[in-house]
């Protein structure tokens, strides 16, 4: 784009709550209007749940009921009523994070979706959880289409064509649904022989390549289009696709056959492809974050607007972002971007965003952007409310009062025998209740995070201490410490409100079996500095997206100001467990949950371990059932392969069992204030130079957390070449 340096203009024009458009259509010397719908990170979410909601102003409020697809589908559609020509793009993280999409590896999320209208799609990390094949099926268009392995599809749950017939009330084109499993290019082991359902609109990525174990011709290849072009109000809009890079951290067992890059190598080359195909508008909507993504807006000038997802950092006023740096604009407020890349993320499904551009000769005259909160205030679409009702159907009790069975098979079981995690209840159960506001929000510490690491610590504790095995004789206190995955995802529960094994699941939407190994201290301190390193490190790009861990019967003392700037150096300046001083020297037992992939020796990302021992129910029908210490099933290690080995024990311990069975032992199944304690909580970020303690990081960021600029540091290149960091990228018109 062709940037115009005029001062900068700002209308004092409040947006509309519901979306109302904000410029008059040509009221400007015949200028153009486009505008740009975002949902992003909508992890599997159907239906509405509690939520804190922010004000304009950045303050906060409870909303007892928000988001779910059918009010989201309201202000989608007031937005289209608005402006016909609208433009609906979606990114990151789809498929995953609820336990109807877990427990149908997607397909309860896609059917809806499939009903929005989508324009463009970008996948993030947890779209790939399911594996490389399913992934590959539901997603592309061209390429390998591998078969889907039975053991992942035995679910008897399963939301097939002819489970979902046309909604009563519904045509096939208002609902948007069609059948579209891949039977004739997937062909399936599974009972019933069936794929996945097929997302009907354009998915990109430009940082996704085919690998090895493929055959060697398809080596490099890309697995999904980098873009995709659009032409709306006379204006050619090419969006241009970046997936999440740090796959194969998390599922790399499971996505074999996928190499992944940061995106920015490919930029230049799709800028100025695009731009040859006539491109006026150039969007690129990432899965990296909002911190990377706002170092890739700095430096590609020739980006017009960059949707971020991944971090769940709602910009509440847009970022504009260049060489010179980042700024915030005033929410509700029109403004000139000055030749800025504008930079935007929503939250989940609790909100919409809506970026209305005033565009003329393809430059961006001025823009308007609004996170539009999705509150109780907003009515739920009809046609999709009963959309949902009919995935739902399968998890709730129905009039006979029955819940279908479901079976998830961690991937990487192949043992037909084995039943893997089983579902058979209501998922509106009410399994307890809490005083106190359990959420993820904080960066280093919250509640939500800690009471799951209490959980898992208390119930793990317990069946050590009961446990008939031979043990080695450090375990006989019972365990030591726990900790929780850092997720940034997962319902709020509100003060006196009740809680769901719906809740449950959403934050533990996947299948990890509870476990326990013993590490020594030296172990502990090097994971626990590697894992704020992924939090906190100056590099962006080595940045994982997560928070840190929710701990129990464990304190830290923690320094970002002076510490956060060599890979080598501590963050961490004081860590007690049980209240007294870490001993490095010192073995500890440690339970958690144990990522399948992983190394066996690794739980929660602490690597080291010895003695290592899964949790096992007697019945994975019942929860309440007696739990025991079982070896690993395959002691050699990792789980590699497509010829994958099985290491936790049938009827696994999985979080979801370890809390529930937590929240029966509380008085009144009570989560109180009190369990957190009212001192400075788990973890006190302090400024070794100066006394006193230092403010915890907040979840929404601009760039690094809380990291005081270092004169002497040099952002190391991370692979777009020498150009990168001498100057911007980009070229005028």
């Amino acid at each position: 784009m062709t940037y115009i340096r005029l001062i900068n203009i700002v209308f004092a024009v409040t947006l509309g709550c519901m979306g109302t458009h904000a410029f008059a259509k040509n009221i400007h010397n015949n200028h153009n209007v486009v505008t740009l719908i975002e949902m992003g990170d909508l992890h599997g979410t159907l239906v509405p749940h509690a939520a804190i909601m922010k004000n304009l102003d950045g303050s906060e409020y409870e909303a007892p009921s928000a988001g779910g697809l059918a009010r989201l589908k309201t202000v989608v559609n007031n937005i289209r009523a608005d402006n016909p020509d609208a433009v609906l793009l979606s990114v990151g993280d789809l498929t995953h994070v609820s336990a109807e999409a877990m427990f149908t590896v997607g397909d309860a999320m896609m059917i809806p979706m499939n009903a929005f209208g989508i324009d463009v799609y970008t996948p993030g990390n947890w779209d790939f959880g399911y594996g490389a094949a399913v992934f590959r099926n539901r997603f592309t268009t061209f390429g390998p289409k591998p078969t889907i392995p039975g053991n992942i599809r035995t679910m008897s749950g399963y939301l097939g064509c002819d489970d979902v017939p046309v909604i009563k009330g519904l045509t096939d084109a208002d609902s948007g649904y069609t059948c579209t499993e891949n039977l004739a290019t997937a062909p399936s082991t599974t009972p019933a022989g069936l794929g996945v359902i097929k997302a009907n609109f354009p998915t990109v990525a430009a940082n996704l390549y085919n690998a090895a174990p493929l055959p060697a011709p398809l080596h490099g290849m890309p697995v999904l289009p980098a873009y995709h072009m659009l032409e709306r109000d006379g204006i050619k809009i090419a969006v241009i696709g970046i997936t999440a890079s740090i796959v194969p951290q998390q599922a790399d067992t499971f996505n074999i056959t996928f190499r992944f890059t940061q995106g920015v190598d490919e930029l230049p080359g799709l800028i100025e492809t695009v731009k040859g195909l006539g491109a006026e508008l150039i969007v690129v909507q990432s899965e990296l974050g909002l911190s990377q993504n706002i170092k890739i807006a700095q430096s590609f000038e020739d980006i017009d607007v960059m949707y971020s997802a991944h971090t769940h950092e709602v910009t509440l006023g847009a970022l504009l972002a260049d060489e010179s740096g980042v700024m915030k604009t005033m929410p509700g407020t029109v403004v000139s971007p000055n030749g800025a890349t504008i930079v935007v993320e929503t939250n989940r499904d609790m909100y919409v965003g809506r970026l209305d551009l005033e565009m003329n000769g393809g430059d961006i005259v001025d823009f308007a952007w609004e996170a539009i909160p999705v509150d109780g205030s907003v009515k739920e679409d009809p046609k999709m409310r009963k959309l949902v009702a009919a995935m739902e159907e399968n998890f709730v009790a129905g009039k006979d009062g029955i819940v279908k069975r479901h079976t998830f098979m961690p991937g990487g079981f192949a043992n037909p025998a084995i039943k893997g995690l089983q579902l058979v209840d209501d998922l509106d159960t009410v399994v307890g209740y809490t005083d106190t506001l359990l959420l993820r929000h904080s960066v280093l510490e919250d509640t939500l995070n800690n009471f799951i690491a209490d959980g898992i610590l208390a119930v793990s504790n317990q069946a050590i201490l009961e446990s008939t095995m031979v043990l080695p004789p450090s375990w006989a206190n019972g365990v030591d410490v726990s900790m929780s995955n850092g997720f940034r995802f997962g319902n709020a529960v509100l003060p006196g409100s009740a809680i769901t094994l719906r809740d449950l699941y959403t934050w533990f939407p996947i299948a990890p079996a509870v476990n326990i190994a013993d590490f020594s201290g030296q172990s502990i301190q090097n994971s626990l500095n590697t894992i704020l390193g992924a939090v906190f490190d100056r590099n962006v790009f080595m940045q994982r997206g997560g928070w840190y861990l929710g701990l129990a019967n464990m304190e830290q003392k923690i320094d970002l100001k002076n510490r956060p700037f060599s890979s080598s150096g501590s963050r961490v300046v004081e860590t007690k467990i049980g209240g007294q001083p870490l001993d490095l020297g010192k073995r500890y037992v440690f339970a958690s949950c144990y990522g399948h992939g992983n190394p066996l020796d690794d739980v929660c990302r602490t690597g080291g371990g010895a003695n290592h021992k899964f949790f096992q129910l007697a019945d994975a029908d019942d929860y309440t059932s007696e739990i025991s210490l079982s070896e690993p099933v395959n002691s050699e290690g990792v789980i590699i392969g497509p010829n994958v080995k099985q290491v936790a024990p049938n009827n696994f311990l999985h979080p979801v069992h370890a809390l529930r069975r937590y929240l029966d032992s509380l008085p009144d199944n009570t989560v109180t204030d009190a369990q957190f304690g009212t001192g400075q909580g788990r973890v006190t970020t302090v400024d070794s130079k100066k006394p006193g303690n230092l403010p915890q990081p907040e979840s929404e960021q601009i760039g690094q957390p809380d990291n005081t600029p270092d004169d002497t540091f040099v952002q190391p290149p991370f692979g777009a070449g020498p150009k990168f960091f001498s100057g911007t990228i980009g070229h005028d018109h």
